[in-house]
């Protein structure tokens, strides 16, 4: 489902989540973000939220990516205590690895770490 920053709407997404919830998924993991805390003090009467919450009574496991908006620079937000959220961060930094495969053809790229090697 398109989110309205993407040419869709709102109801896109719940109509999504509640698809999902009815073909019996066990995760359902959402990229789009909180990225203003919501007005008032239920800060969790939106729609997307409260399919989440029906969602996460059916028995599916939710997770959503953190927003960037926190009361403070570098921090995060998050509104639904049933939402398993998770932040993500970034740094300058690469790595050149390589991959050694079982029959030693090597092959170079960019990793996650100084060194390392897999034989496949």
């Amino acid at each position: 489902a398109l989110y309205k920053s993407f040419g869709g709407f709102a109801a896109d997404v719940v109509a999504a989540i509640d698809q999902a919830a009815q073909d019996g998924v066990d995760i359902i993991s959402l990229s789009i973000t909180p990225n203003r805390r919501p007005p008032g003090i239920a800060t969790f009467f939106n729609p997307i939220d409260m399919a989440l919450l029906s969602a996460v009574k059916a028995g599916i496991f939710v997770v959503q990516a953190a927003g960037n908006t926190g009361p403070s620079p570098k921090s995060m937000s998050s509104f639904s205590p049933w939402i398993f959220t998770v932040g993500a961060a970034a740094h300058d930094r690469t790595y050149s690895n390589s991959l050694v495969l079982g029959n030693n053809v090597t092959i170079t790229g960019v990793g996650l770490a100084r060194k390392y090697a897999i034989i496949l």
